[in-house]
């Protein structure tokens, strides 16, 4: 299995292209068992991750959203 995702290392997690993010394993990879929507992430995840992290997670989530429209 494959994913297309965004490493957001500030908060230990990645989002894929249908805006599901994962918690990352000791690996690097994504616990894809463990996947929660980005709409039901908290706001301290938010409020967690850092602002280079936040910055490309906009840009990441602007240009998915531009791409399926």
């Amino acid at each position: 299995m494959s994913l297309e995702v965004l490493i957001l290392e500030s908060v230990g997690s990645c989002v894929d292209t249908s805006g599901v993010t994962y918690p990352l394993n000791i690996d690097g990879t994504p616990d894809t068992d463990a996947g929660v929507h980005v709409d039901d992430c908290s706001p301290e995840w938010f409020d967690s991750m850092s602002d280079e992290d936040h910055a490309e997670f906009d840009r990441w989530w602007v240009n998915l959203h531009a791409l399926n429209n």
